[in-house]
C-alpha cells in the first residue's frame, strides 16, 4: 500500500533548508510553572551545515532558531527526553550540544576523526549513542565527556541509532538494510533483522518501547515488534525516506489500529507531517498513556 492511500498531511514547509534535509526530530517541552502548558517543536539538520528549530503550533511551522557551528553537513539531530537539549552530529566529526529554547551552544565535542553519524539520547539525557563506519555503536557520557562503552553489531556501517524510552534497548540500522537491537544494560545483541533491501536511514522506538519504526532508501517505512523482531506493517513512499519518528504523545488507538504521527524529511527539501495507521490490536500494543 502506498503512502498516498493512508496518510493525512498536517503541514508542508517548502524550502525549509537550502539543501536536502538529513534529519528531523519532533519534540515537546512542558512549562515547569504550569505543567498544563506545552510547546511542540521540530528540529532539522541539513546538508547546508545548519540546525534549525521550528515552533509547531496549530499545524503551522514557524522558524525559531538557525544554529550555526558545523562546517560540514549535519547528518543527525537528537533532543533530550526533557526537550531542552539538542545534540547534533556532522560530517566534520564534531558533536555539538545546544539549548533548544535559547539556541545557545553548550559545548562542542571533537571526536578525533572518528565518523559520528546518527546520534540518540539515553532516557536520562546524560548519554548519547552514535553509529560509525565500523558497524560499532559508541555510547558517550556527555557530562563526563568520555566513552562509556562500545556495542558491536558485527555488521556494516551503522547509519542510524535509537535508544528506547524504557532504557532497555538500543537499535541501529545499517547500509546493507539490516537492523540490530541490543539489550542496553547487558550490551548483548538481541535481534539482527534483514529489514530493508537498501540502507536504513532511521530507527525509532514507540513511547512504550514495544515497537520499532524504520525508514529506508528503498522507500519503505516499517514497524517491527521489539520482543519478537517480527514485521507488523510497511508503508511505501515514492522517494527515499530519510527519517520517520513517533510523536512525543505516543500512539492513538482508533478502530483497533495504531496511528503513528511522524515527520518525514524528504530529499526535495520538504518536511511532511503525516499520520500513518499501523495494523495492531490495542490489547497487544497498548501505550503507557493508554488507548
Amino acid at each position: 500500500m502506498t503512502a498516498t492511500a493512508v496518510y493525512s498531511l498536517l503541514n508542508k514547509k517548502e524550502n525549509a533548508h537550502e539543501d536536502p534535509i538529513y534529519s528531523c526530530v519532533w519534540t515537546r517541552t512542558i512549562d515547569t510553572d504550569d505543567p498544563k502548558k506545552s510547546q511542540d517543536y521540530l528540529v532539522t539538520g541539513g546538508l547546508d551545515n545548519l540546525v534549525k528549530v521550528w515552533i509547531l503550533e496549530n499545524n503551522r511551522l514557524e522558524l525559531l532558531h538557525t544554529l550555526e557551528g558545523h562546517c560540514m553537513a549535519v547528518v543527525s539531530v537528537a533532543v533530550s527526553p526533557d526537550g531542552h537539549i539538542i545534540a547534533s552530529s556532522s560530517l566534520d566529526t564534531t558533536l555539538i550540544i545546544w539549548e533548544l529554547t535559547s539556541g545557545f551552544k553548550v559545548h562542542e565535542i571533537e571526536m578525533g576523526g572518528t565518523d559520528v553519524w546518527k546520534v540518540a539520547f539515553s532516557p536520562t539525557g546524560t548519554q548519547v549513542v552514535s553509529g560509525s563506519h565500523t558497524g560499532k555503536l559508541t555510547v558517550y557520557d556527555i557530562v563526563k565527556n568520555n566513552i562509556d562503552r562500545i556495542l558491536d553489531t558485527r555488521g556494516k556501517f551503522a547509519l542510524c541509532v535509537a535508544w528506547s524510552r524504557s532504557g532497555q534497548y538500543i537499535a541501529s540500522g545499517s547500509v546493507d538494510g539490516a537492523v540490530h537491537i541490543f539489550n542496553a544494560a547487558q550490551g548483548m545483541l538481541v535481534h539482527t533483522i534483514q529489514a530493508h533491501t537498501q540502507l536504513v536511514r532511521s530507527v525509532h522506538f514507540s513511547p512504550n518501547s514495544k515497537l520499532l519504526l524504520t525508514a529506508s532508501n528503498d522507500g519503505f517505512v516499517k514497524v517491527f515488534d521489539v520482543a519478537s523482531g517480527s514485521e507488523l506493517r510497511k508503508t511505501s513512499f515514492k522517494a527515499w525516506v530519510l527519517s520517520a519518528r513517533y510523536s512525543p504523545d505516543g500512539s492513538v488507538c482508533v478502530r483497533q489500529r495504531l496511528l503513528i504521527t511522524m515527520t518525514v524529511p524528504m530529499t526535495d527539501k520538504r518536511v511532511l507531517c503525516v499520520t500513518v495507521p499501523v495494523v495492531a490490536s490495542c490489547a497487544r500494543h497498548r501505550s503507557r498513556r493508554g488507548c
